[in-house]
């Protein structure tokens, strides 16, 4: 089956994908981190490793690059401390929280590291119709698309071909999906 799937990483893609990763990947992967944003389990944010990178960043440069050379991650870099925002003033329920992961800085600059990497190519595999995980592109342009679809269903007055849209809720979509999973079978 997936000899039917046209290729979209091209031979040079995968080739820059594929190059050893430089000091300045994993420097640049660090300052890609925000100075004071959520520390891990150590406690320690970015700004602790940018203040000091002259006298650690030899060292996390040779276990980032270990790591991502194919080398075994090391157990504390994946420890991880689950934390709940809330989303509105005063949460009553489970709901009104976020949980994020605040994961070591070490991690954060392996997987920043790999995502500058990736960004690189994905606007050429990623489809124009979508929006996500592109830079330049905003998950918004998907709204103005609806609206000017939306709007085009209600003008649309006369013709042969008719047109439908549907607005689905999301947070219920496990309700819906076992609804309507029933509801087919019985069909």
């Amino acid at each position: 089956m997936l000899q039917c799937v046209t290729a979209r990483v091209t031979p040079e893609m995968n080739d820059f994908l594929l190059k050893d990763f430089s000091d300045e990947e994993i420097k640049q992967g660090l300052d890609g981190i925000g100075n004071l944003k959520a520390p891990g389990e150590d406690g320690m944010p970015a700004l602790f490793y940018k203040s000091f990178w002259e006298t650690i960043g030899e060292d996390i440069t040779r276990e980032v690059r270990s790591f991502l050379s194919g080398g075994p991650m090391p157990e504390s870099w994946n420890d991880t401390v689950v934390v709940l925002i809330p989303k509105i003033q005063n949460p009553e329920r489970l709901k009104d929280l976020r949980p994020i992961s605040l994961c070591n800085v070490v991690y954060k600059i392996a997987s920043k590291v790999l995502s500058n990497r990736l960004k690189v190519i994905l606007p050429e595999i990623i489809s124009q119709n979508q929006s996500a995980f592109v830079f330049g592109r905003l998950i918004t342009d998907n709204v103005l698309i609806a609206y000017e679809m939306n709007h085009f269903m209600q003008n649309k007055r006369s013709g042969e071909d008719g047109y439908a849209a549907l607005k689905l809720d999301m947070s219920k979509a496990k309700l819906m999906t076992g609804w309507s999973g029933r509801l087919w079978r019985r069909l």
